[in-house]
């Protein structure tokens, strides 16, 4: 379905519920056809797009590391600008055992030596010097004109939020990792000024200035997860009660049904 964009006012609509309702993520292929390939005469705004993308290759940085950890939460703080900046990144990791995740990065190839530089109660700040083995991806996104906006482990692999001048430009990187053989997953792909394309359906969703926050907050906080935040813990954040949390999510909600299954 094409997505016609109107302008009726300021509007909002939700980002990553989308992704707990309708299960975004598992329609990976028609995600690209719908976001990577629109076609010719559709009429759309130029603006600017977020997207989510899984990468993995044997070669990627700790990626032995990842699979051998099941627990193990990280996030890069620090990305080399060109393929010199290789002597150290910085990483905040956290995972039940850090003497087991010691023991993989020593053993890991594309590691040359690291070291904790921060403790703290919920997670440790490590510094990773990298071997010349190391495929390092994060130039490439630069020169296809992308930013990264963060960086974290996923199922073996990164999980990459970039942000993109134009479409174009993430489908050159997607080209690029397939010559390299670096499987390449979007997840998700939505304008950078809250318009949101929801996969097959091509739906745009409206809320208000109110709910979009409730609902972007709830998301954040790992409400929708099964070991994320209770209401009580969002509702203290956003300031309300947790009846009204769920009065607004339930507002949230029936858009999204009325939008996706209403006549």
């Amino acid at each position: 379905m094409d997505l016609i964009v109107r302008q009726t006012g300021k509007q909002w609509v939700a980002l990553q519920p989308l992704r707990i309702l309708f299960s975004v993520k598992t329609g990976a292929i028609g995600l690209q056809n719908t976001f990577l390939a629109p076609r010719c005469h559709t009429t759309r705004m130029a603006a600017s797009h977020i997207a989510e993308i899984t990468v993995k290759h044997p070669d990627l940085t700790l990626t032995r590391t990842l699979k051998a950890v099941p627990d193990l939460h990280m996030e890069i703080e620090s990305q080399p600008a060109t393929s010199s900046d290789l002597p150290g990144l910085f990483y905040s990791v956290k995972t039940s055992s850090y003497q087991k995740f010691e023991s993989e990065l020593d053993s890991d190839s594309t590691v040359a030596e690291w070291e904790c530089v921060s403790e703290f109660n919920a997670h440790r700040i490590y510094r990773v010097r990298l071997t010349s083995e190391v495929k390092i991806i994060t130039p490439k996104i630069t020169e296809h004109g992308l930013r990264v906006l963060a960086v974290t482990n996923s199922d073996g692999g990164w999980h990459l939020r970039l942000h993109a001048p134009d479409r174009s430009r993430i489908a050159h990187f997607q080209t690029y990792c397939q010559q390299e053989d670096v499987e390449c997953q979007i997840h998700k792909l939505y304008s950078a000024d809250n318009q949101i394309d929801t996969g097959e359906t091509g739906v745009h969703l409206q809320l208000t200035d109110r709910q979009h926050e409730v609902a972007q907050t709830a998301t954040d906080m790992g409400y929708f997860d099964q070991e994320g935040a209770s209401s009580e813990e969002v509702a203290k954040v956003l300031d309300i009660t947790p009846s009204t949390l769920s009065s607004h999510l339930r507002k949230v909600k029936m858009k999204m049904f009325k939008q996706h299954f209403g006549s």
